[in-house]
C-alpha cells in the first residue's frame, strides 16, 4: 500500500516515458492505493541492498518509489552505490512489471534483440546527454494490448519529426552543443569550509539542531557552557554568528564589530546561504545552459509536444536564474561588477600583503635616496652609517631624533606620511578610510624602517571583517532570490534532459526519412513501400557508398496488396547472392520493431499488424552439428505450436543441415506455418524451387535477380523482389566478376568455373 498521490492515472505513467513531466517535485496526499507494484522490493533487481541505498538517498520509500515509477533514470543514478546503467535497468524492470510485459516476451529471438538494439544504438547516437541515452533504453517494442500507448508515442514522436525537419542543421547543432552540457542536477551538495565564519550559541538545543544539520562541515560551531563567553571563541574570525533564541545576550562580544546576532528566528539558510548557492554553483554550467536553451524555445517550431515543452519553462524566472547567475562565479563566489564596494575591498584584501611589502621597499629606498642627495654639512652616507650602526646598536628613536638635523628627521617624516598614502591609493581605501593605515610604520628613526606588525594586523584583520560582512550580505539576497528559483530550475532541467530525447528521436527521423506507419489489429501482416535499411543508410550518411535504394514488399493481409500477391502469410523469397535477400527481411524486423516501440519507421508507408511476438533468424555461421541441429528444430517446434500472433523471418534457413534434408525442412515450416493465421512468415532461401517441389500446399515465391553487371564489375540488382517469381542464384554472374577481375592462372580457374555453370544453366 502506498499514498495516493503515487497511484498516477494510465497515461500520466505513459508520459513518465513519453514526454516532459509537468512537475518534479514530490509531495503526497493521505490515502492509500493499489498498485502492481506496491514496494521497491517488488521491482525486479531490487534487492536488500539498492533498498536500503534508495530509501536512505530519498528519504523515504514512497519517494523512490515515486520517482522510479516516473521513469526518473538521472535521479536514481544519482543514489550512491548505482551507476547509469543498473538505474536503467530498476527503472526498465519496474515499467516492465507495470505493463506487464517485457522486451524479451515481444523480441523472441537473439537476433532480433540485436538488429533492435543496433537500431536503438543509432537513435541513442543522436542523444547529447546520458539521461536521454539512458532513457531510450527504457523503450521497446509493446504487445497488441498496449496500441493506445504506441499511438501515444507515435504522436510524439512524429511532433519530434516535425520539429526536427522544420529546423536548420546549424539550429540543431546549436541545440545539441548546449544539451551536451545538461545533465541530471547533482542534489547532494558538497560542504566547503568558510574561511574566518563562526557559529556561537548559547543554547544546547540550537547546538544540537546545528550539528544534526551539519553546519559544522561549513565552519566551527561552538556551544557556550556555564561561564564561558563569546569572545573566547570569536578572536580570530572574520565573521560570528551569535545565536541566542531567549535573547540572551553576551556583552563580551560588544567589543567586536564583526558580529551578527541572531534570535529564535535563525535557520540554517541565515546561517549558510552558501549551501543554497552551492546547489547553483555545483550544477551551475547546466543551469546555464537550460535558461540560454529557454532563451531560444520561442524562436523553435511549434506543434503539441512543443507546447508541452513550453508550458513546463517558466521563462520569466528563468530569466532571472540567467540574471543571477551572470553574478556569480562557477565556485559560488561573488563575480567582480555586481557591487562596487565588495569589490573594493575584495582587492584590497587580496592585495594587502603585496601592498605591504612594496611600501616597505619603496620606503627604505626612498629615504636613502633623499637622504644620499641631501646638502647638509653632515655626509649623505654618515648619516646612513650612523642610523645603521645606531639600529645595531639598539640606539632609540628618541636619541637620534636629537642628533640628527632637523631636514633628515622632515625626510624620515615626510617619506613616512607619502607611504602611508601610497598604502591607502594602492588599497584602494577612501578618504575616510585614510586614516586607517596610520601607525602602520614606526615613528622610530632608524634604517631600514621599522614596520608595526600588531597595527599591521589590525589593518588587515578590519579589511577582512568588512569584506567577509559585505560578501555576506549580497549571498543571503542572492541566496534568498536562488532558494525561490529552485523549483523552476529542477522542472526546466528535467524537461530540456526530456527535449534531448525529444529531439534525438526527431533529428534521427529527419536524418532517415522515417514516417510514422499505419498500425492496425486488424491487418495479418506488413506492407512495407519506399523501405530503407536503417544500417544501410547509416552507412550511407557515413559516406560509404552511394544512395541507398528503396524497395516495397509484403507479407500478409494489409492494404498494400500489389500485383502478384494475394495476402499469403508464408512466402520463400530467393534470389541473388547479394542481392539483397537478408537486407529485404532485416528492414521488415526492423520496420516492425521500430513501430511497436512508437518510432517512426524507414518507409515512405507502412502498414503493420501489432505482433505478439517477433523472431528473426539469421544465417548458421560454420558446420551444424547434430547437437545443434536438434536445439534449432526444437525452437523453431515451439515458434510453430504458438498461438500468439507473430513474425518469423529467417535467413537461408537451409544452412542448419545438409541440402537433401534441408528443402524438407522448410517445406514442413512452410506447410504448418501457413496454415496458422496468425503467423507472417518470410524464408530467404537459395532452395525455393527445391522447397516447392517438396511441399503438398500452394506457396508464394518472390525473387531478387540480378540482371548483369555494371561498369564497375557491380551486380545490377533490382532490390525490390518481384512478387510470385522464382529468382535465380545467378552464381555464374559472381564468378564472371572475379573472372574480369583476376589475372593469370587464377583467371583461368575462374573462366573454367563459369564455363561450366554456364553450361548447367543451358542444360
Amino acid at each position: 500500500m502506498v499514498n495516493r498521490e503515487l497511484h498516477d492515472s494510465w497515461h500520466t505513467r505513459v508520459n513518465a516515458l513519453k514526454g516532459p513531466p509537468l512537475t518534479t517535485e514530490y509531495s503526497y496526499n493521505t490515502g492509500e492505493v493499489s498498485l502492481s507494484i506496491d514496494s521497491l522490493s517488488t521491482i525486479p533487481g531490487v534487492g536488500e541492498k539498492v533498498r536500503k541505498a534508495l530509501t536512505d538517498h530519498f528519504g523515504s520509500e514512497a519517494i523512490a518509489l515515486k520517482v522510479i515509477l516516473d521513469s526518473r533514470v538521472d535521479l536514481v543514478a544519482a543514489v550512491p552505490g548505482i551507476g547509469s546503467r543498473q538505474a536503467v535497468n530498476i527503472v526498465k524492470g519496474a515499467f516492465e512489471a507495470e505493463f506487464g510485459v517485457s522486451a524479451n516476451t515481444i523480441l523472441r529471438s537473439a537476433d532480433m534483440r540485436k538488429i533492435f538494439d543496433q537500431v536503438l544504438g543509432i537513435i541513442r547516437g543522436y542523444a547529447k546527454t546520458s539521461y536521454g541515452k539512458d532513457k531510450l533504453l527504457l523503450y521497446f517494442p509493446l504487445p497488441p494490448e498496449k496500441i493506445d500507448v504506441i499511438r501515444e508515442r507515435q504522436e510524439y514522436f512524429a511532433d519530434a519529426a516535425e520539429i526536427a525537419r522544420n529546423l536548420t542543421q546549424e539550429s540543431i547543432d546549436s541545440l545539441g552543443t548546449l544539451l551536451g552540457n545538461v545533465r541530471g542536477l547533482y542534489r547532494r551538495i558538497k560542504p566547503r569550509r568558510l574561511e574566518g565564519r563562526v557559529i556561537i550559541t548559547n543554547d544546547d538545543k540550537v547546538f544540537d539542531a546545528l550539528i544534526n544539520e551539519r553546519v559544522d562541515r561549513w565552519c566551527p560551531v561552538y556551544v557556550l557552557s556555564e561561564g564561558e563567553s563569546g569572545a573566547d571563541y570569536a578572536k580570530g574570525y572574520d565573521l560570528v554568528l551569535f545565536i541566542s533564541p531567549f535573547g540572551v545576550l553576551d556583552d563580551s562580544l560588544d567589543m567586536f564589530d564583526n558580529v551578527e546576532m541572531l534570535g529564535k528566528d535563525w535557520t540554517v539558510d541565515k546561517l549558510l546561504p552558501e549551501r543554497t548557492v552551492s546547489f547553483y554553483s555545483r550544477n551551475y554550467k547546466v543551469i546555464d545552459a537550460a535558461c540560454k536553451l529557454a532563451e531560444t524555445f520561442n524562436t523553435l517550431p511549434d506543434n503539441e509536444s512543443m507546447k508541452r515543452f513550453r508550458d513546463s519553462l517558466d521563462f520569466e524566472d528563468l530569466s532571472k536564474v540567467s540574471e543571477i547567475l551572470e553574478n556569480l562565479q562557477e565556485d559560488g563566489g561573488i563575480t567582480e561588477g555586481m557591487d562596487s564596494e565588495l569589490d573594493r575591498f575584495r582587492k584590497a584584501v587580496k592585495t594587502f600583503p603585496t601592498a605591504v611589502a612594496e611600501i616597505e621597499s619603496w620606503l627604505n629606498e626612498e629615504i636613502r635616496t633623499r637622504i644620499t642627495k641631501s646638502e647638509i654639512k653632515l655626509g649623505g652616507q654618515q648619516i646612513i652609517n650612523i642610523l645603521q650602526s645606531a639600529d645595531m646598536e639598539g640606539a632609540e628613536g628618541s636619541a637620534l631624533r636629537n642628533m640628527l638635523p632637523a631636514e633628515i628627521i622632515e625626510t624620515f617624516t615626510a617619506s613616512v606620511q607619502e607611504a602611508e598614502d601610497r598604502l591607502v591609493q594602492m588599497l584602494g581605501l577612501s578618504i575616510k578610510e585614510a586614516d586607517w593605515t596610520t601607525g602602520v610604520v614606526s615613528e622610530e628613526i632608524a634604517l631600514p624602517v621599522k614596520m608595526v606588525p600588531t597595527q599591521i594586523n589590525t589593518l588587515e584583520d578590519r579589511l577582512r571583517r568588512i569584506y567577509a560582512d559585505k560578501q555576506f550580505v549580497i549571498i543571503k539576497k542572492i541566496a534568498s532570490q536562488l532558494d525561490e528559483l529552485k523549483e523552476t530550475v529542477t522542472n526546466a532541467v528535467q524537461t530540456l534532459l526530456e527535449f534531448d530525447l525529444f529531439l534525438a528521436v526527431g533529428s534521427f527521423a529527419k536524418d532517415y526519412n522515417l514516417q510514422t506507419p499505419d498500425l492496425s489489429l486488424d491487418y495479418e501482416g506488413v506492407g512495407i513501400q519506399g523501405a530503407s535499411n536503417v544500417f544501410l543508410v547509416e552507412s550511407m550518411l557515413k559516406g560509404r557508398h552511394g544512395k541507398v535504394q528503396p524497395i516495397d514488399y509484403t507479407i500478409g493481409k494489409t492494404p498494400f496488396q500489389p500485383a502478384g500477391t494475394h495476402g499469403e502469410n508464408c512466402v520463400i523469397l530467393s534470389g541473388a547472392n547479394s542481392g539483397g535477400k537478408t537486407t529485404t527481411i532485416q528492414t521488415l524486423a526492423q520496420i516492425v520493431a521500430m513501430a511497436q516501440t512508437g518510432f517512426p519507421v524507414p518507409a515512405r508507408e507502412a502498414n503493420i499488424r501489432v505482433f505478439e511476438e517477433l523472431y528473426f533468424f539469421y544465417k548458421s555461421r560454420g558446420v551444424v552439428n547434430a547437437g545443434a541441429f536438434e536445439t534449432t528444430l526444437k525452437q523453431f517446434a515451439e515458434i510453430v505450436v504458438s498461438t500468439k500472433s507473430k513474425i518469423v523471418l529467417f535467413d537461408e534457413i537451409e544452412a542448419i543441415t545438409e541440402p537433401g534434408s534441408a528443402a524438407n525442412v522448410i517445406a514442413g515450416l512452410v506447410e504448418i506455418l501457413q496454415s496458422d493465421p496468425k503467423s507472417c512468415t518470410v524464408i530467404c532461401s537459395h532452395m525455393a524451387k527445391e522447397v516447392r517441389e517438396s511441399t503438398n500446399v500452394p506457396m508464394r515465391i518472390d525473387g531478387i535477380e540480378a540482371k548483369g553487371l555494371d561498369e564497375n564489375l557491380e551486380l545490377i540488382v533490382d532490390r525490390t523482389p518481384r512478387f510470385g517469381h522464382l529468382a535465380r542464384s545467378t552464381p555464374e554472374l559472381i564468378v564472371e566478376r572475379l573472372t574480369k577481375m583476376a589475372k593469370g592462372k587464377k583467371q583461368e580457374v575462374y573462366a573454367k568455373i563459369l564455363e561450366n555453370l554456364t553450361r548447367e544453366r543451358s542444360n
